[in-house]
């Protein structure tokens, strides 16, 4: 045999060996294919399916929370969620027998939150509401201003909610805060402020002074 064609022979020979698996390499376990992980998008929460804001979002036990939630057509819309589930939603409904227009803040603690409104041209509201199973709500207070927050720290939502004496008139009136306190599904009137013009801050503890009788 020619040494060039004895060459090319002996090459090819050498690619095809190279292109043998070997044993060892067919009876090597093949590691399994890995699932890409379903990411699943929490549910859209009804009312809300033109977008909301979360105006809060207060963690609770178990790794439930509360977020209140405003559409901008107007209204409050409240979502119960554990984890990424939706448990419940509510929508508070004033004395008007309508929705409180915004929702403005909310606290949790204690399976209980104080969720605070307002509506109209000059009207407020705090309602507490109950968290197990469902939203229910236990109370609501009107009146021309509201916060809710912890006042006595012992970690249960407390509300504040500001009203006038009406003295001469609701425009020309005095206003002052009363307070309460979250007890047994209640909130608990604990006192007033002293009764002043103009703009005042919340109050960042119970109030315990008399509140005016002409009202």
């Amino acid at each position: 045999m020619k040494r060039g064609l004895r060459g090319s022979v002996l090459a090819l020979l050498a690619v095809v060996t190279l292109a043998i698996p070997s044993a060892a390499a067919l009876q090597a376990p093949v590691a399994p294919q890995q699932a890409a992980p379903v990411v699943t998008a929490p549910p859209v929460v009804p009312g809300c399916e033109q977008g909301c804001e979360t105006v809060f979002s207060a963690a609770l036990p178990g790794g439930h929370r509360l977020d209140g939630l405003q559409h901008a057509g107007g209204g409050n819309v409240l979502a119960y969620w554990n984890g990424t589930s939706l448990v419940d939603t509510a929508q508070v409904i004033g004395s008007d027998g309508h929705p409180y227009d915004v929702v403005t803040a909310g606290v949790c603690g204690a399976g209980h939150c104080s969720v605070a409104f307002e509506y109209g041209v000059h009207s407020a509201a705090v309602a507490s509401l109950r968290l197990d199973t469902k939203i229910t709500v236990d109370a609501t207070v009107e009146g021309v201003a509201s916060d809710a927050r912890d006042l006595n720290g012992d970690g249960s939502p407390d509300a504040s909610v500001r009203q006038s004496t009406y003295v001469p008139s609701f425009a020309l009136a005095p206003l002052y805060w009363e307070t309460y306190e979250q007890q047994d599904d209640k909130l608990v009137l604990t006192g007033c402020t002293t009764p002043v013009q103009g703009m005042e801050p919340a109050p960042t503890a119970l109030a315990t002074g008399p509140c005016p009788t002409n009202v």
